[in-house]
């Protein structure tokens, strides 16, 4: 079985994790000093390099001897499982100067488990390095917190992920890749690993990335629902608002996941009205070329940016009030025709 393209390029090394700079500085120090902390937490978003990170740390500290010990915490959290990490912990490595366990997922450790911790972490044997990794910090109890070296991985910029996913076309031979790679970096809300993914899967399809060929594939990433909904809204074509709504739900999209992603993409349009650019949006760069006017086009219109924020306050609005709502459908088609109005 041949691996994954997101297994394939998962950086190895501390200075290959991509939008992490502060954080891999600070580590770089201290495996140039040698002076390590007995336990670190990697916070952040799913996909974004926690545990890469992790490793990548893991094996600088040890400088490629050995393997770091990677234990789910999700399915190893109850407080027996918590007792075999510390004996675990307890002894020295027979590979490596240092012992590293690595627990993913550690919010999903139970109470009780933590407090069998947090005596083996302020105790800790020199030997033995802790490197918690989790996407809710808010659930790991303070006095963890107060006892390990926390470091936030942050979401990465969709210009880096581009690059990465342009790197990864050219290595694997893809072909008419560009625009693909702009569409999905700008998708992907900061996650190499679903962008990496996406790529993939349109790779299935064929080798031939061609915006064409991806649209078949990453439907769910298309703007043309978007930019359609829009049009009519700005015409005040009540009729197709609602069959535009209504195909929406019946090809089992959640309406109110829609309704947050037309928000963002309102919202960027009304940056696009103010500041000319779409450097600070999340629309691809080839929706605003001369051959394809679809941005200008849709901002071309009179009072454009009042017209923006306007909307932007009705699609709050619908998040409010269908957050609690069973049958919010009927609110959102009722909100949108007050639109048009």
């Amino acid at each position: 079985m041949s691996q994954s393209l997101a297994v394939k390029y998962r950086p190895k090394t501390l200075s290959g994790l991509l939008g992490q700079n502060i954080t891999t500085k600070i580590l770089e120090k201290a495996v140039e000093t040698g002076t390590f902390k007995n336990a670190y937490l990697f916070a952040g978003a799913s996909g974004c390099g926690k545990t890469s990170c992790a490793r990548a740390f893991a094996n600088a500290i040890n400088k490629g001897i050995g393997e770091p010990i990677e234990i789910d915490a999700a399915s190893n959290n109850s407080v027996d499982n918590v007792r075999a990490i510390i004996e675990s912990a307890n002894q020295r490595s027979l590979t490596s100067e240092y012992k590293i366990l690595i627990l993913d997922e550690c919010h999903s450790i139970t109470t009780q488990g933590w407090q069998s911790l947090l005596k083996e972490i302020e105790e800790c044997p020199k030997y033995t390095i802790f490197i918690f990794c989790t996407t809710e910090p808010n659930k790991i109890p303070v006095t963890i917190l107060n006892r390990v070296q926390r470091y936030n991985i942050s979401k990465i910029d969709s210009k880096t992920i581009k690059e990465r996913l342009l790197y990864i076309c050219a290595q694997e031979g893809f072909t008419n890749y560009e625009q693909t790679c702009d569409l999905i970096s700008k998708q992907c809300k900061g996650c190499m690993r679903d962008a990496i993914t996406n790529l993939e899967k349109c790779a299935s399809f064929s080798i031939d990335l061609s915006l064409a060929n991806a649209k078949q594939v990453l439907t769910d990433l298309s703007f043309e629902p978007l930019f359609t909904l829009t049009w009519a809204l700005q015409e005040k074509n009540t009729g197709q608002v609602l069959s535009i709504i209504n195909d929406i739900y019946n090809n089992g999209v959640d309406l109110k996941q829609f309704i947050e992603t037309y928000l963002g993409f309102i919202l960027d349009l009304s940056k696009y009205t103010i500041f000319k650019t779409l450097d600070i949006t999340e629309i691809p760069h080839y929706l605003a070329t001369a051959e394809n006017p679809v941005v200008q086009k849709t901002c071309d219109i009179v009072d454009a940016t009042a017209w923006f924020n306007n909307l932007v306050d009705i699609l709050l609005q619908i998040k409010l009030d269908i957050k609690y709502d069973s049958f919010y459908k009927s609110t959102i088609e009722a909100y949108l025709l007050r639109a048009c109005r």
